[in-house]
Parts: C-alpha cells; structure tokens; sequence
C-alpha cells in the first residue's frame, strides 16, 4: 500500500511538471482500428508537433473522458495509473469518438519573450496588443488553460458520424475519415456551439518518422478542408485565447487563459 500511495505521487509530480512545460494534449490511439470485441487502447499525450510523452490515467485532472458509439456515451472506465489512459473493451461495430475535458492548470511566463514566441507561432497576435492595452506585468506573469480533445476511432467498417459533444471549444468531423470517399476532410471548430471563423489552425500529418504540417485557417462557418490525399495519423488542432473568468483568477492568478481544441483520426489507404 505505501508503494502505490509512492506511485500515485509520482504520477501526480511528473503530470504536474508536464504541464508546466507543454500546453498541447491529444489522444493517440495505439490503433486506429479495431474489430467488435477487441480492446481499443489510447494514450493521452502531452507535447508539441503531434511528438509528445504518454501520460498515466489521473482521473483529477479531467472534468470528464467519455467514449460514444452509436448514440450512447459513458466515462471511461480507467483506473488511475493506467498507461495507456484508454483501455475499453468495445463490442459494437460503427464510429467511436473519445472525448476529454481536462481541468484547470497553469503556467506562469519568466520572461516576455517566451509568451510572445508562444503567442506568435499559435497566430494570436492580437493578444500581445491587448496584453499592453491591458497594461499587464511584462514578465512573472501566469496564464491559465484547459485542453479538449476528440480522437475518432473505425470499429469493424466504422460507419457512422462525429457529433457536437458540449465542449467550450472543439473540433467536429463533418465527414467520416473511414468511409468518406471524397478527397477532403472537413472539420469545424466550435465555440460553445457556434461556428468559430478565421482562427489559425495546424495539422499535422505523420506516418512513420515522416511529419507534414500544414497551417490552415477557419472560414466564415468555422471549418477547415484537410486534403485526404496523404495517408497516415491525423492531429488537427487550434487554440483560442480569453481573459480568464473571476474564478479562474482566484485559484490560479492568470491575466490570460487558453483554450485548446484537438482531434485526431487516421487515414487507412
């Protein structure tokens, strides 16, 4: 018992310090797809350029983590500590779509030039003027986020569809990556349920040690049209920026929070 209680911990320490120095998570699938009956495995990852390390099933630091098939949602049913995060049994055929809702954590910027470099490769160089406008602390000063991810996974043929799951910001396939026939995949980004326009959007493509990443941006109807062409693991993902809430403020200090949206699906050629 007192090494697990150990364990526990350092899981807890090493979460902790991850999210001091990464903001992007998304779920990765160890397959793709699966056949009714089989376990579906996925690993919640923290990291950058769709390269990041696994990270252990910490159920506090989700407000929720839900599978759908065919209409029915339910929490996952992983026991804290397990790596990978995802281990279901699933004994129906059609789309599974995972979803996670982490909570609150933060990271406080040193020095001004590692929160513009961030703010400028993420395409929000309005916040930048703000922050002056605002007359915020040029260093020393913290930002709040939380992160939301979808990843789509083909049971058997994989029919079926991706749908709007109440996330404040997220990403909803307009197409079925695995019975889709046409040439592009398209996806719109949702803030609170609402179509949200010209906001900068990466995707990253990998297959093997090949990585292709493409910078998109949201139309007038929120969505983006990804090119179907290559095959291969796909991370779609975009980032919105808020002045943080009162109660945001109180816990954790931020002048900013973040908001991060990411699916991920994979083209089977």
């Amino acid at each position: 018992m007192f090494l697990k209680k150990i364990n526990v911990l350092i899981l807890c320490f090493a979460f902790f310090i991850s999210s001091l120095s990464a903001h992007e998570m998304w779920i990765e699938p160890v397959d793709y797809a699966i056949k009714p009956g089989e376990h579906l495995f996925a690993h919640e990852k923290v990291g950058q350029n769709f390269k990041g390390n696994e990270y252990s099933y910490l159920p506090d630091s989700y407000q929720s983590f839900t599978v759908t098939l065919n209409e029915k949602t339910y929490p996952v049913t992983s026991r804290i500590g397990d790596i990978p995060a995802v281990k279901e049994q699933i004994d129906e055929e059609g789309l599974v779509v995972l979803t996670a809702a982490t909570t609150v954590s933060d990271v406080t910027y040193e020095t001004w030039e590692k929160f513009e470099s961030f703010i400028k490769s993420k395409g929000l160089d309005w916040v930048l003027e703000q922050h002056k406008a605002r007359q915020l602390p040029d260093h020393n000063f913290t930002e709040a986020y939380r992160r939301y991810a979808k990843s789509l996974i083909k049971v058997g043929k994989g029919e079926g569809s991706d749908k709007y799951m109440g996330l404040p910001l997220e990403w909803v396939l307009d197409t079925n990556p695995y019975t889709h026939r046409g040439s592009d995949i398209s996806a719109q980004l949702l803030w609170h349920g609402k179509p949200l326009a010209k906001v900068h959007v990466g995707v990253f493509n990998k297959k093997g040690d090949l990585l292709i990443k493409t910078e998109l941006v949201t139309d007038d109807a929120g969505r983006v049209l990804i090119p179907k062409a290559n095959s291969g693991e796909f991370l779609v993902n975009a980032v919105k920026m808020i002045e943080p809430a009162d109660d945001v403020v109180k816990n954790t200090g931020a002048v900013w929070e973040s908001l991060w949206a990411s699916v991920t699906y994979e083209i089977i050629n």
